[in-house]
């Protein structure tokens, strides 16, 4: 899996106490009032510091989401990792990537703070690039998770795929937060078989080309 490494690094370890406690207060905030309240004033209150430290340690409220956003994906992201890459490639494999959009779906807390984040983070100029390059990394690891034999596909002629997997299981995900009853399993059944059938039909050029 070195090809997709994680484009982000986990926070933690390089954050100060101090640092790590202003982080999980603004997790917080941001989950029980949403974005509009995520403000040094009120993250400082939550935290019990002093609104100076939220600058000294984040330098700005985009270092800050971005510390956020990392914090929040980076686990989820290496859980993804290390669970496609226990699987042989193949049918086993992309079984284990529709198993693994469905799971994550039903994720209410961390979709529900990523979703509070996206529309402000797509109206910042320094924030977006970092936004762009989760998504290609995801667009990627879908790309090789759907690819038939390790080492012989093309994963990138697979993404514009891949691109459709993402956004289905995004889109699944926001329903899901507006509705966390909701029944996704068939759904996802329907989706699996059309892109099992799609890759072992007369689509599966797009993914078992070898190099020549």
């Amino acid at each position: 899996m070195a090809k997709y490494e994680i484009p982000i690094e986990d926070p933690a370890p390089r954050l100060a106490p101090t640092a790590a406690r202003i982080l999980e207060a603004a997790k917080r905030v941001l989950a029980r009032d949403g974005f509009p309240a995520l403000t040094f004033a009120n993250i400082a209150a939550e935290a019990d510091e002093n609104p100076a430290l939220i600058r000294y340690h984040f330098g700005s409220k985009a270092g800050l989401i971005t510390t956020l956003v990392d914090s929040v994906l980076y686990l989820e992201s290496v859980e993804l990792i290390e669970e496609l890459a226990s699987v042989p490639p193949g049918e086993e494999r992309r079984r284990a990537l529709f198993r693994l959009h469905q799971t994550y779906a039903r994720e209410l807390e961390s979709y529900h703070m990523f979703y509070e984040l996206i529309p402000h983070i797509l109206r910042d100029e320094e924030l977006r690039p970092h936004l762009s390059a989760l998504f290609d990394w995801y667009r990627k690891l879908d790309a090789w998770a759907l690819g038939a034999q390790a080492g012989t596909d093309h994963p990138a002629k697979l993404e514009p795929l891949a691109l459709l997997t993402v956004a289905i299981a995004d889109g699944v995900a926001l329903q899901v937060q507006a509705d966390p009853e909701l029944d996704i399993g068939p759904a996802f059944e329907i989706w699996r078989q059309l892109i099992m059938s799609y890759l072992d039909g007369a689509g599966s050029g797009a993914g078992a080309t070898t190099d020549s």
